[in-house]
């Protein structure tokens, strides 16, 4: 298992929060074992002989009473003391700042780990920090350690009065854990860049209103989105109030537009819903709309009867003809941010048929607390993603490292929100409500019917293995897919990155795993992304450059730079197969023209200005 940058943060501060307890404790031990002899020899020594000098380091005299102090006889000197307080001072504070984190990250009760820092830091500060009486350290010297330390403290508490400085210094330290724990408590960050807690949201307008009304509607395309397609939209309820059962009503003509009520659909279909584990009431609502015509405007509204219905909108279904042209638009790594938005205004007034996403889609980090960062994200699509003639844009999407909890080899529990919120199976493969975990990470999109176009929708080892998707489209590109047109993939990690090196392990792994498949059955294009930057590779076929146009190879265009910050390119200039790069928000437009047999290409940026264009013939 791989671990995240919050658990790799744990796991830091828990090993150098142990050494640093074995050094105290180890010092501590020798000390003691050395003072230990000395304080044996103390025999019938009185505070009376106060006037006499005595023999030991820690012997000094009281300014008030004149009577010899005690409080280093067992450290031998003040120098060891003050190195052991010191020692544990450290220890204590990184142990402190240990449970303060689990309790960031939501690994750790907030009620939990509030006790547990109260009671270590009041044990250290009685135990080290409130000095004892000298005639406490006479009475108790020649004591089992154990007893000893308990003797002690009882008298310190049971002198509250006369340690008053001491006892408000603990009480300042104990409202400070407090204060802090519950600033930082549930917190959501980025890289560590703390963004907003749970005490914080709590003062937030909510995302998703509890009314139960829809707040988020999107569309996700599945296995055949000729007839197909799936309606998703979030709902938030109050605690205790009745989940209806999600309901989309639709129809090949407007009904809003006659003024006509939500009965006047012809269609309607329900669906299933979840309940997200989040600090809110938050339930994600799917629902596929199956029998559909192929290439048709349908309009839809969804909600329940109980809580009202999202206002209309419309799709349209994709082609079941190879021979008829379409478009998409393709990149990743998209974020919230104002570049972003640009870019989804740039795609949309492209006026594609569906939308790719190489994976990253919102930069939540996996992280339960983020689920505003993946409203926002929701609500940006929702708004942004459509045509300008009005059709709401159907998105494939791809699993990407920020999309796990740990990067790769995610188990479905470390995975929040990528299953659970873009379904992209058909009604007949669909684990429901119960096993929404089940849901594969990975699938294909046939446009254009059997002898079409075949989108390989692919997992680089994010929270599935390369091999099985291997083997997985051999079997589906020598069955089902042997006779289509037109080949592509998506997916996040690039085979041939921009930024990382070539020989990186996670893209070696990749064409060891995929290339032999991408070159066997000819992949047209293979979409890749990850890198923050964009590249248009020469033609390759077998990890090498084709310069003969008229030989079978594949293209490989991306590297994932929707939203998210662009990365610089490399110094050393193109690479041995790149034909082109630049460091650019983008959004690639693909076109499928079937009238020349040509796969025709431009990438934009931010400003809709084209900077790549070209095409590919098939």
């Amino acid at each position: 298992m791989n671990f995240s940058v919050e658990e790799k943060t744990l796991l830091g501060i828990g090993i150098l929060d142990i050494f640093l307890i074995l050094l105290f404790l180890l010092h501590f031990i020798i000390i003691y074992n050395i003072s230990k002899k000395k304080c044996n020899n103390l025999g019938d020594v009185k505070l009376k002989n106060a006037g006499e000098e005595d023999q030991y380091d820690g012997f000094n005299k009281d300014k008030k009473d004149g009577k010899k102090k005690y409080e280093f006889i067992e450290f031998k000197n003040r120098r060891n003391h003050m190195a052991i307080f010191i020692e544990s001072v450290a220890a204590l504070v990184i142990f402190e700042l240990l449970v303060l984190a689990l309790v960031m990250f939501d690994k750790l009760h907030i009620a939990a780990g509030i006790i547990i820092m109260y009671v270590v830091a009041a044990v250290h500060w009685i135990s080290l920090v409130i000095p004892s009486k000298p005639q406490a350290i006479l009475n108790t010297i020649e004591m089992p350690a154990a007893k000893k330390w308990l003797e002690r403290n009882k008298l310190k508490i049971h002198n509250f009065r006369e340690n008053m400085v001491y006892w408000f210094g603990l009480f300042v330290i104990l409202c400070a854990i407090l204060a802090l724990t519950i600033v930082l408590e549930g917190t959501c960050e980025d890289q560590l860049s703390f963004i907003d807690s749970r005490i914080i949201r709590k003062y937030l307008t909510p995302t998703c209103a509890a009314t139960g009304f829809p707040c988020y509607v999107y569309l996700t395309l599945n296995q055949s989105p000729h007839n197909s397609i799936i309606a998703n939209f979030h709902t938030s309820l109050e605690k205790g109030d009745k989940v209806p059962t999600p309901i989309c009503k639709y129809d090949t003509t407007s009904i809003s537009a006659t003024n006509g009520s939500i009965s006047n659909y012809q269609f309607s279909a329900s669906g299933n819903y979840y309940e997200m584990p989040l600090e809110v009431i938050r339930y994600v609502n799917w629902v596929h709309l199956e029998n559909l015509q192929p290439n048709t405007t349908y309009y839809f509204r969804c909600g329940s009867d109980e809580n009202g219905y999202s206002e209309e909108r419309k799709f349209k279904t994709q082609t079941d003809d190879p021979n008829q042209s379409y478009s998409f638009v393709v990149s990743g790594d998209v974020d919230v941010t104002e570049n972003s938005v640009m870019v989804s205004k740039v795609a949309a007034s492209q006026s594609p048929d569906f939308a790719m996403v190489g994976g990253d889609l919102a930069y939540d980090h996996a992280q339960y607390t983020c689920y505003r960062i993946v409203d926002k994200w929701l609500n940006h699509w929702q708004t942004k993603m459509i045509t300008p003639d009005g059709f709401y844009i159907p998105l494939v999407a791809s699993i990407g490292n920020h999309e796990v909890i740990g990067d790769y080899g995610a188990s479905r529990d470390r995975i929040p929100f990528f299953v659970r919120y873009f379904p992209q199976v058909t009604k007949s493969t669909d684990p429901g409500k119960n096993n929404v975990d089940d849901r594969p990470t990975y699938n294909t999109i046939n446009i254009g019917g059997p002898t079409g176009t075949v989108i390989f929708n692919l997992d680089s080892g994010h929270a599935a293995t390369l091999e099985e998707q291997s083997s997985w489209m051999d079997q589906k590109l020598s069955s089902e897919f042997n006779s289509t047109q037109l080949r592509f993939s998506l997916y996040h990690v690039p085979m041939y990155p921009t930024i990382r090196e070539y020989e990186n392990p996670k893209s070696k792994a990749l064409r060891e795993s995929w290339l032999s498949i991408f070159d066997k059955y000819h992949f047209n294009i293979g979409f890749e992304n990850h890198d923050h930057a964009y590249k248009r590779t020469h033609p390759l076929f077998n990890d090498q450059v084709v310069n003969d146009t008229s030989k079978k190879s594949t293209v490989y265009i991306g590297d994932g730079s929707w939203g998210t910050g662009t990365r610089p390119l490399p110094y050393s200039g193109l690479k041995w197969y790149q034909s082109f790069s630049k460091s650019a928000h983008y959004i690639s437009s693909i076109t499928i023209n079937t009238n020349k047999k040509l796969i025709e290409f431009k990438s934009l940026d931010e400003n809709g200005d084209i900077f790549d264009e070209g095409n590919i013939p098939y």
